[in-house]
């Protein structure tokens, strides 16, 4: 072999190595960095409340809410999403633009309802041109009390290689027509294994508590749960977090809600049942009819789709659709509306939901001591097991 030959391939080795030795490098600054700076929230911290008008709930009223993931104003019908098998991370800045204002013009359409709670929103993130939805919401239902909490807080993804997503703070909010006693975020347990959970959403969910005149009190929850397809047995956990959380809350008497993105179906869902002529799936296994003690409802619209799959662009009658946001309600609540607002997921990859319900008067399946029992049943168990 020739000396010029010998050299071409040491130094197209050398090369090589190089470039490998580089793109290690990266990545290794890129997990230390974000393992040193690691969102780390406590498990349960009180939010400060931003109060609007001096308007109080009153036991006997009727209550309506609409629940909305909003996909940070960046997953309308036009996009896909890389890490559900797209192309792109985000819209370039003016499609971005068409969607914030679009949303923000549907949220303040929403100031004729009593609570709005919204999930994926952007704090200030690069996917989003660094904008502060939270400001542009709290100006969209500029009369209403609102508290918000980061989920997803990371330094810098550098995913998708060829245009990073980059720093990420983004979260969930809550709207009220009413001014909260308290309002707090609880940290949902478990978490991916390191490095993963550096780079993943720290799920939580807000509770705003409302103290009613009749002693009781309104506990309504924003939650935004992982999905089966990713995280199954880190969502089993949170569920019977979130279980023991509301049967606590329910046991004393009081009105229980949560409104969100459950990232999987409700119990009872059939494919069948949605008419509006969209292709639909099952997104996972369905949360179990028997989660819940008797007299727990599970509440939401049948006929109508809330979720599209982001693996591509939307096209009505070929994109796969589901039902993923819904509301639970405690048996003291009386429902008599739920709707989901067909928005054709023009701006969103969810439509939102609309609740209407009141407050009933004490209800035997609110009783503590059923409650126990039913708990204590719950503990043998999972010791059989």
């Amino acid at each position: 072999m020739k000396k010029s030959v010998r050299r071409v391939i040491r130094i197209s080795i050398w090369s090589v190595s190089s470039i490998i030795l580089l793109i290690l490098a990266y990545f290794i600054t890129v997990i230390a960095i974000a393992t040193s700076n690691d969102y780390k929230p406590p498990m349960s911290d009180t939010l400060n409340i931003v109060e609007g008008n001096n308007q109080f709930l009153f036991p006997d009223e009727e209550v309506s809410i609409i629940t909305w993931n909003i996909g940070y104003c960046g997953l309308g019908q036009e996009m896909d999403f890389f890490y559900e098998g797209g192309k792109n991370m985000g819209p370039n800045k003016e499609l971005y633009q068409q969607y914030i204002n679009s949303v923000f013009k549907m949220v303040s359409g929403m100031d004729s309802v009593d609570f709005v709670l919204l999930q994926e929103v952007d704090f200030g993130a690069k996917r989003t041109y660094n904008d502060h939805q939270d400001s542009v919401f709290m100006k969209a239902l500029s009369e209403f009390s609102f508290a918000s909490a980061a989920n997803y807080k990371v330094p810098y993804i550098p995913f998708p290689i060829f245009n990073p997503m980059g720093r990420v703070n983004s979260g969930v909010m809550s709207f009220s027509r009413f001014i909260p006693d308290y309002a707090a975020r609880i940290q949902y347990p478990g978490s991916y294994e390191w490095p993963m959970k550096v780079f993943f959403l720290d799920r939580c969910f807000i509770i705003m508590k409302f103290d009613l005149e009749n002693g009781k009190e309104f506990i309504l929850v924003n939650t935004h749960n992982s999905a089966y397809s990713d995280a199954a047995d880190i969502r089993l956990t949170e569920m019977q977090f979130l279980k023991s959380f509301l049967l606590d809350w329910a046991s004393r008497g009081n009105y229980v809600m949560v409104g969100g993105d459950w990232n999987a179906n409700p119990p009872g869902f059939d494919t069948l049942a949605i008419n509006n002529g969209d292709k639909v799936y099952f997104a996972g296994q369905s949360v179990d009819s028997d989660f819940m003690p008797q007299g727990w409802q599970w509440v939401y619209d049948p006929s109508m789709p809330t979720n599209r799959d982001v693996a591509s662009p939307y096209f009505k009658g070929q994109t796969k659709t589901t039902l993923i946001d819904y509301f639970l309600c405690s048996p003291n609540i009386e429902v008599h509306k739920v709707k989901t607002l067909d928005e054709g997921f023009a701006v969103s990859d969810h439509n939102p939901v609309y609740l209407n319900v009141t407050f009933l008067p004490d209800t035997p399946c609110c009783d503590s001591v059923a409650v126990y029992e039913f708990m204590k049943e719950e503990m043998k168990k999972k010791k059989k097991k």
